[in-house]
């Protein structure tokens, strides 16, 4: 019979809070969680049944190449994944009691990947959360056939389990809204600029000041009842909606000009945050919404002083005050409601008045 491995189960909780509280890493867990059996790979992964990947976002003892085949492939043939939905949550387990070794056997999964590729015989693993379809697991591969000794080691899975679930818990909450994120709030407050933290089903996690005065007038974003934001803008909601749904991959920025009340113009740029695999799974995405005014950021005592030295009509002002607010000449034209190559000849004009030759020149003129 196997001997139990070194590490114990008060040394793994001490490792799983200390992974959470950013004193180690999830792999220094999962390293000793390894040695506990021969030959141990193990890995914190969830699955979303309505989808064919699988996402293991930390693993020890498991090759690139394993887990390429993995998820390329073999967590959609994995006889033991369509079982997770119904095994209780919290109880550790060894494979034998989710799929009998003689059907395990003679899968695809066990003798081309789980035989072939990692050298491993079964698993030992525990559900630690689980929703409408998706599963969030440990688990630990194992040349272990032994069934008393596996049974042990499920046994200890199940004493990890209430702890994991407590520091998966403290990451949600300490990355839905980090202390950086509120400094940040405040930051773009003193600046004019409005930022909201968006969740699933788009209901507002946050808001700075600004943000919430923009929303009181109603355009072009609103918090409807339950807090729920819409836009104003069909392009930009469907952008939003897109970038808060469970699996988007896109982290791209949207940036749009969107009118908002009284004619004001406003830049929208949605930004989906990093977030790690259980926040992401607890939480869902988070999306920042900056709301930026297309207006100057030049005092008015500088437009005017601009009018007088260089003689710029009101046109070239909005233009040369877009130019400083970091517009591109494209967010320009949408914002003043003209095309592209008339905010071009007036761009010309202005860097005639001016005696400048570039958007650069012209902006550190603006500043001085």
């Amino acid at each position: 019979m196997f001997r139990t491995g070194t590490a114990n189960t008060e040394e793994l909780i001490d490792l799983i809070y200390g992974a959470a509280f950013g004193e180690c890493s999830w792999e220094d867990f999962l390293s000793r969680l390894a040695g506990t059996v021969p030959n141990g790979k193990s890995a914190l992964h969830y699955h979303d049944l309505a989808a064919p990947a699988s996402h293991v976002p930390y693993v020890s003892g498991f090759t690139a190449d394993d887990l390429d085949q993995f998820n390329n492939h073999f967590a959609a043939v994995n006889p033991w994944i369509p079982r997770t939905v119904v095994v209780p949550v919290g109880r550790g387990l060894c494979g034998e009691h989710i799929v009998s070794r003689e059907d395990l056997v003679k899968s695809e999964f066990y003798n081309d990947w789980l035989k072939r590729q990692t050298g491993c015989e079964t698993s030992v693993g525990v559900t630690i959360i689980r929703d409408a379809t998706r599963t969030f697991i440990l688990s630990t591969c194992t040349t272990s056939t032994d069934a008393e000794f596996n049974h042990h080691a499920a046994d200890q899975y199940t004493s990890l389990a209430p702890h994991l679930k407590r520091a998966f818990e403290f990451v949600r909450k300490r990355d839905v809204m980090t202390v950086e994120r509120q400094q940040g709030q405040s930051l773009l407050d003193s600046i004019g600029v409005g930022l909201m933290y968006v969740g699933e089903n788009l209901r507002v996690r946050s808001m700075n000041e600004h943000a919430q005065r923009i929303s009181a007038t109603g355009a072009p974003i609103r918090i409807a009842t339950g807090g729920r934001l819409t836009l104003s803008c069909p392009q930009t909601s469907a952008a939003l909606e897109a970038l808060t749904l469970r699996g988007c991959t896109d982290t791209r920025p949207h940036v749009s000009i969107v009118k908002g009340a009284g004619g004001t113009a406003y830049r929208i740029t949605l930004l989906k945050l990093n977030s790690d695999a259980f926040t992401e799974l607890l939480s869902g995405p988070t999306v920042a919404v900056v709301i930026e005014p297309t207006t100057s950021l030049l005092p008015e005592v500088r437009s005017r002083h601009l009018e007088d030295i260089y003689g710029l009509t009101p046109a070239e002002i909005r233009i040369a005050s877009g130019l400083a607010a970091g517009l591109s000449l494209r967010e320009i034209a949408l914002a003043n409601s003209v095309s592209y190559e008339t905010i071009r000849t007036q761009l010309k004009s202005i860097y005639s008045r001016t005696q400048v030759n570039s958007q650069a020149a012209l902006v550190s003129l603006l500043m001085r």
